[in-house]
């Protein structure tokens, strides 16, 4: 296999079938996907259940996969279904309430669903990229990397209102920019479940 210099040409050789690719991919984010999944609360074996079934899913639907996107995105996206679902099997074992079940159609867990879910997802990170830098790393490293407003005024060496307020000009922004499309539903969903301020 050809050396490769970035997640898109992987991407490629991944839809062609490569398990050198998709390998290298897993190595490269799993670790993420499993930190990502603690930080939204998950225990140790729910977590690494989450990488495990992420990763069938790129498998089995690789074909589909648009190496023009961000396949980060792609992970965010599935991930978050994961954790969404998760978090309702776990409720309804809680309640222990026959009447209280979701019906399985009422859950996120078709594979179509998620990779309709990740190109949302992906209309929302192309406006990120127009947010000033200072602003599209704060929102970046809340949204993506999930950091607290304390971790990130550190990490930058700014205050931590400076960090709500770049926050806040930035979901400004983007809520207007969304506004404009037809994924204002999505993205306001996905600023509720990634950690509000």
């Amino acid at each position: 296999m050809r050396v490769l210099d970035d997640d898109a040409a992987y991407v490629n050789e991944l839809k062609l079938g490569s398990e050198t690719a998709f390998n290298y991919l897993y190595s490269k984010y799993a670790r993420k996907i499993y930190n990502t999944s603690r930080k939204m609360n998950l225990d140790h074996e729910d977590a690494e259940g989450v990488v495990q079934e992420t990763f069938i899913k790129i498998w089995k639907n690789r074909e589909r996969l648009d190496p023009s996107l961000s396949f980060n995105a792609y992970l965010l996206a599935i991930l978050k279904s994961l954790v969404i679902r998760l978090v309702q099997q776990n409720a309804r074992k809680s309640l222990q309430k026959s009447e209280l079940m979701v019906d399985g159609a009422e859950i996120r867990n078709s594979i179509e669903e998620d990779f309709i879910y990740a190109e949302m997802l992906e209309a929302s990170l192309k406006e990120v990229n127009n947010l000033p830098p200072r602003q599209k790393q704060i929102f970046l490293l809340k949204r993506t990397e999930l950091l607290s407003l304390d971790e990130i005024a550190e990490q930058l060496h700014i205050s931590k209102k400076t960090v709500k307020n770049q926050l806040a000009e930035a979901n400004k922004y983007l809520r207007s920019r969304m506004l404009e499309q037809d994924v204002i539903a999505f993205f306001v969903l996905w600023i509720s479940v990634f950690c509000d301020y």
